[in-house]
């Protein structure tokens, strides 16, 4: 089999800025991101790298700037050969105490004694988003506990691993429509479904929100980022039940109030929120 040839842009920036690029540049079609503490590598197959994929790339920095204007964003690229990425996530990734009751475990880990009696979600990223590891994902479990009741019918908008939308199932939800607009994500996701034996509950679909069916869902779960959520507010407020509850998560604290503005227009009203350095997630139901 022949090998294939990726380009690899390497950005030095701060973890903590770090998943709110990597949902800007996914959405621009990079396949696969590789975080480390101060070092964001993001991967795509090197034919797709072209001068109007790089002006895309490069508008999205000189935006960044603009939000974040203490950060320096400059890149370089370099074309790279297919390796086994996964083994190197394996030696970087271990198990993650999401919540006093909840562990995130890759399957090459053993799990501790201590933890027999948590609930367990198997998560093995492929360099997608949602490993656990990061704040707004385990905010975004923080409110699952508290607001997801049994058998509710679940919407996990921008599902990465599908972890969350796991995790729902795990906590009791009914059935969960999982949904990412990146092919690695959904593969992933396909692999985490089968692993954590929720199949029957959880579809999973490659798009946005025009695949979502025309469905109410009781909860919406979207871990995802600012612009993001700007974007899709409305067309995810339409698709949530009177009464019902969206989670929103990958919010910068600084970021907040102009959310908040949205969400009123949306007839959304917070419930709860919990913030974990300079990220936030929010609880809100739809009235």
């Amino acid at each position: 089999m022949k090998t294939r040839t990726w380009f690899q842009t390497i950005i030095r920036i701060d973890e903590k800025y770090q998943d709110l690029l990597v949902g800007l540049l996914a959405l621009i079609g990079f396949t696969g991101f590789v975080q480390e503490e101060k070092i964001l590598k993001s991967i795509i197959p090197k034919q797709k790298w072209n001068n109007t994929f790089k002006n895309k790339y490069e508008e999205i920095l000189d935006n960044f700037r603009i939000e974040f204007s203490s950060l320096d964003l400059s890149y370089s690229g370099s074309i790279i050969h297919e390796e086994n990425w996964n083994k190197k996530w394996e030696k970087k990734t271990g198990i993650v105490e999401a919540t006093p009751n909840i562990i995130i475990k890759p399957s090459w880990k053993k799990l501790p004694k201590r933890h027999s009696n948590k609930l367990l979600l198997h998560i093995d990223p492929k360099m997608s988003f949602g490993t656990g590891h990061h704040e707004t994902t385990r905010l975004s479990l923080n409110l699952l506990e508290q607001f997801l009741e049994p058998q509710m019918s679940v919407l996990d908008f921008g599902t990465g691993t599908g972890v969350l939308g796991i995790a729902c199932i795990k906590l009791g939800a009914k059935s969960v429509f999982a949904v990412d607009n990146d092919e690695w994500a959904i593969e992933n996701t396909k692999e985490n479904v089968k692993r954590n034996g929720v199949s029957k509950q959880m579809v999973v679909k490659l798009g946005s929100i025009s695949i979502i069916p025309q469905l109410k869902f009781n909860l919406i779960v979207a871990n995802i980022d600012f612009r993001t959520i700007s974007k899709f507010i409305s067309s995810l407020t339409s698709r949530v039940r009177k009464h019902g509850i969206i989670i929103l998560s990958g919010i910068l604290t600084n970021d907040l109030p102009v959310l908040l503005k949205s969400f009123a227009k949306n007839a959304l009203v917070p419930l709860e929120t919990v913030a974990e350095n300079e990220w936030t997630s929010i609880a809100l139901r739809r009235m």
